[in-house]
């Protein structure tokens, strides 16, 4: 009201002083004008201006009007848009699992429609992921065919059996279909091809105990996956990683594919265990690439990778077969202290900076055929 009623003010201000200026001045070159006519003439310029002011005043408090209102709907639209994932997110600890599912299919479509919100829900599910959880082991046969026995025995005398009480805790694999189901969501609208994209995120899955997980063809802003447990296969094969990415003592309990995967900027592995064959084949480290200390128990893949900056392998132990065949380092290439417990092969490696094995254990003689460059000091 107080802007309305300041432009009406100077809308009678500045159409008052205006048409007293000009009529007056046109009046006054009238030298049959009387004195009733330049009052008249007075009088209307005031009318004038008062009628200029009124609708300077109502065209304000239109546009007042209408930004109120814009800004009661925004500000309605983004409460009910909290309240809904917040009540997701309370029910992402309900002990039912259908409960949790329709949480995370509820927290998918509010990220599809509400873009400001997206990074706050991927942040909700990956604090569900980094929850902690057991995987189910496989019930033993003879366990299963006990329990078959003893309903067929039941469903013969016709006894009834007395239900065994439920759990305290969700069941461990309806646990893991809903983690699946999450991990699937970031999954599907991490690809740039997807149907409703989410670009610009960042995952938390420090500690996270992953199952199966994949990120294949994704693009992630950054990443941290320090201490993370991947149950099953863990797949990255053609990511990007667009800032720091860090593995930092993640465990691989099988396959990890990176192969054709681009690390923008620092990769970190140090400290990594991978209990099954690893695979960075094709793969592109723009920044630093630090394996300083990881543990490769089984068949790991280089081959054809491509190192910009230094790559770090400091202390890192090559249990089983190892190979770097044509692959490219730009940069400083560092094994000092490595252990290579089976073959390594460096065939067709390139080599632009010098290459350090100092100290390095080689239990079975390397393969150097075709190096190009400084094969080591």
């Amino acid at each position: 009201m107080a802007a309305a009623g300041a432009a009406a003010a100077a809308a009678i201000w500045f159409t008052t002083g205006w048409l007293l200026d000009t009529t007056g001045h046109e009046i006054d070159r009238d030298p049959g004008a009387s004195g009733a006519d330049r009052a008249r003439v007075r009088v209307e310029a005031v009318r004038t201006g008062l009628a200029a002011g009124a609708g300077a005043g109502a065209a304000v408090g239109l546009m007042l009007a209408f930004r109120r209102q814009a800004h009661t709907e925004y500000d309605a639209a983004e409460r009910r848009v909290t309240e809904l994932y917040n009540a997701a997110a309370e029910q992402l600890a309900s002990d039912k699992a259908p409960v949790r599912l329709t949480a995370l299919y509820t927290l998918e479509r509010l990220a599809n429609d509400n873009p400001r919100h997206r990074q706050t829900i991927v942040n909700i599910i990956c604090a569900y992921l980094r929850m902690p959880y057991i995987p189910p082991a496989d019930q033993p046969a003879d366990d299963r065919q006990r329990q078959a026995a003893r309903r067929y025995r039941a469903a013969r005398t016709g006894l009834v059996l007395v239900p065994e009480p439920p759990p305290s805790v969700p069941d461990p694999h309806e646990e893991r279909e809903v983690r699946l189901t999450a991990q699937r969501i970031l999954h599907t609208h991490l690809q740039s091809d997807a149907d409703v994209p989410w670009t610009g995120i960042t995952l938390d899955l420090t500690h996270a105990t992953l199952i199966d997980f994949a990120l294949n063809n994704c693009t992630v802003r950054s990443a941290s996956f320090d201490g993370a447990i991947f149950e099953g296969t863990a797949s990255f094969h053609g990511a990007t990683f667009e800032n720091s990415t860090s593995f930092h003592g993640a465990t691989f309990k099988r396959p990890a594919n990176f192969g054709g995967a681009t690390f923008e900027s620092p990769a970190r592995f140090g400290g990594a265990t991978f209990e099954h064959f690893a695979s960075f084949k094709g793969a592109t480290f723009e920044r630093l690439a630090f394996f300083g200390s990881a543990t490769f128990e089984k068949l790991v893949f280089f081959d054809e990778a491509t190192f910009k900056r230094p790559a770090n392998f400091g202390g890192a132990t090559f249990g089983r077969l190892a190979f770097f065949d044509d692959a490219t380092f730009e940069e400083l290439a560092f094994f000092h202290g490595a252990t290579f417990e089976d073959f390594a092969s460096f065939k067709g490696t390139t080599f632009k900076s010098p290459a350090s094995f100092d100290e390095a254990i080689f239990k079975s003689p390397p393969s150097f055929d075709g190096t190009r460059g400084i094969a080591r000091d």
